[in-house]
């Protein structure tokens, strides 16, 4: 599940972080404000509003740093005020450039689902479901990658610290990943991915992958190579499996896990079809984002 939600992460980001200028923060602030506030599909109505102090409690970050964006994302079009806060502007996520990248967005949420099954997770059993509306995929999507985000703020204080150690350990995966019966054979968490088939990434390739300044990656590094986080394998970079196993992380895994199979199962009562994801694709499986 880890590998699958790093992958997942590492897709979205590596496209929304470029749209918004590099900006990690803007990028997590319009997603919720776009959870919240937008249907995604053709109903009419006034939106829905979220304010900048719930915003602020729900990702439990400084108001005026979230103020500070939520006046960015409204001059820059993303974002329009309503009576009693802002919601996503309807005729910027209908633009074609947004409409591309939320079919990326829910068609990665649809290869994590396929690739879970696949694995062997059971998936949850739902009663009366409603018709499947592709905007249920982008929303679940999103509240995955919020879950990540929740559940490890204990282990990865830092937002941009977490995206590291995640597409690093995307790049590390890649080889189990393209080999789907070794990547199950080692999915119980119980054998350690002997070194072969993990893969060092070079902290430029992370840095190009994700679309940030190579120097801003490289200061960030610094901590996570400090506390074990991430090894150096000469000059490549490998997520330590050590550090994975460590009683914090495990723990933040379990929960994590919980709330994947919450997610799921709400994805499934709206209509997804769990038990044959790939019917829900919208362009098809998303390729890994390329390190090299």
């Amino acid at each position: 599940m880890t590998r699958l939600l790093a992958e997942l992460q590492t897709t979205v980001l590596a496209r929304a972080i470029r749209m918004f200028d590099g900006d990690l923060d803007r990028v997590t602030i319009f997603a919720v404000i776009a959870r919240d506030t937008y249907p995604f599909d053709t109903r009419e109505g006034l939106a829905p509003t979220v304010s900048a102090h719930s915003l602020a409690m729900s990702l439990s970050r400084p108001y005026e740093t979230v103020r500070r964006h939520v006046h960015a994302l409204v001059d820059a079009g993303w974002c329009a005020r309503g009576a009693d806060g802002v919601h996503a502007n309807h005729a910027e996520i209908q633009s074609p450039d947004l409409t591309e990248f939320l079919t990326l967005v829910h068609d990665a949420a649809v290869r994590f689902v396929a690739d879970m099954a696949r694995a062997g997770v059971p998936m949850p059993e739902v009663g009366t479901v409603r018709p499947y509306h592709h905007a249920a995929g982008v929303q679940a999507a999103i509240d995955l990658m919020l879950a990540v985000l929740d559940t490890n703020r204990r282990v990865h204080a830092d937002w941009l610290e977490l995206v590291l150690f995640s597409t690093i350990y995307a790049a590390n995966s890649r080889l189990l990943n393209a080999d789907r019966e070794l990547a199950w054979h080692y999915a119980d968490g119980r054998k350690v991915p002997p070194m072969h088939l993990r893969q060092p990434v070079r902290t430029s390739n992370v840095a190009r992958a994700l679309g940030l300044p190579e120097a801003t990656v490289r200061r960030r590094l610094v901590r996570l190579l400090e506390d074990g986080r991430v090894e150096r394998v000469g000059k490549k970079l490998l997520a330590s499996e050590a550090w994975l196993n460590r009683p914090e992380a495990i723990e933040t895994s379990t929960r994590s896990f919980g709330t994947v199979r919450l997610l799921i199962a709400r994805l499934g009562v709206n209509g997804f079809p769990l038990h044959d994801p790939a019917r829900a694709y919208l362009a098809g499986r998303p390729e890994p984002v390329p390190f090299d």
